[in-house]
């Protein structure tokens, strides 16, 4: 299973933090991702959000990483951290200023 986002803003979702039991179906949702998953779970926590991603430039922001993943839940976790020229294992190739990306390994 892949959670994907898993920053501030996303988990917990902005608009259910307007109720203090907004955040804490926020919190339960979440415990439900981690805890159903039979095989694996991985959690994607993105570095950068781009702001145009289709502009020509680098204009971004840089994600905080969930309020729920605190240091002892992530004591539990092995971290790895992507590599800058590392594509990672969607294999992207661009192809004519298009890109493919292969994500059959995800539901294998």
């Amino acid at each position: 299973m892949h959670i994907i986002h898993a920053s501030d803003g996303n988990i917990p979702a902005d608009m259910a933090l307007s109720t203090s039991e907004g955040l804490e179906e926020e919190r339960r949702l979440f415990y439900v991702a981690l805890t159903r998953p039979r095989r694996s779970l991985s959690v994607y926590v993105p570095l950068r959000y781009y702001h145009r991603p289709r502009g020509r430039d680098d204009a971004h922001g840089y994600g905080k990483l969930s309020r729920f993943l605190t240091e002892r839940l992530q004591a539990l976790c092995d971290i790895v951290h992507a590599d800058e020229s590392d594509v990672g294992p969607a294999e992207v190739v661009r192809v004519g200023g298009r890109i493919d990306v292969c994500l059959d390994h995800l539901f294998g």
